[in-house]
């Protein structure tokens, strides 16, 4: 079964009805972006919608899985078999599609979240990197005419100074190629 013979079918069915996308709506309880998804073919409804479905627009569920009409209204037991997996395998697909684009949304949130703690440990580097390069070399000595002035500072880090940008670097390396593959799986299984 093909989202866009299906799609161009209710909708043709809605207008022989005279309904619109949001009437069809209010019918199976659903909202009209759904329907106008399923008519574009970028959907599949449910399948406890499909029988209310047909109902709503008078054909039987066999024609509206087929995407046409028929002049038999029966099948035998082996095009019925083949029609029912046909829905099922369109449903799973779009619900494994549903769930690819959330996780990938998830991702490239993480990957968003990581670059922003990420960001004052780059900005601080680079600052860093002036001050030793441009600024340091002008300085004199602090200190007085006995002698330069020492400043001991004593700290015990967990970790090393490094270990927290490096960490998040990586983090969001890894959510950004993550999303990236997750992109391109959702656009093989379309």
């Amino acid at each position: 079964m093909d989202n866009i013979r299906f799609g161009s079918f209710v909708a043709q069915l809605r207008k022989e009805r005279g309904l619109t996308q949001k009437e069809l709506a209010q019918r199976l309880h659903v909202t009209d972006k759904a329907v106008s998804k399923w008519e574009t073919g970028r959907g599949f409804p449910d399948l406890k919608l499909l029988e209310p479905l047909a109902q709503t627009l008078e054909v039987s569920l066999v024609e509206l899985l087929q995407g046409e009409r028929t002049s038999s209204p029966t099948l035998s037991v082996e095009e019925a078999g083949q029609v029912a997996a046909r829905a099922m395998d369109q449903y799973q697909q779009t619900t494994v599609l549903r769930y690819l684009r959330l996780f990938r949304w998830v991702c490239t949130a993480a990957a968003v979240f990581c670059f922003l703690f990420l960001l004052p440990y780059l900005v601080c580097g680079v600052s860093q990197l002036y001050f030793h390069w441009v600024i340091e070399p002008q300085m004199g000595v602090i200190g007085s005419a006995e002698g330069p002035t020492v400043i001991i500072t004593s700290s015990a880090p967990l970790f090393p100074a490094w270990f927290r940008p490096a960490l998040l670097a990586l983090l969001c390396a890894a959510c950004g190629v993550l999303v990236f593959r997750l992109h391109c799986l959702e656009r093989r299984l379309k």
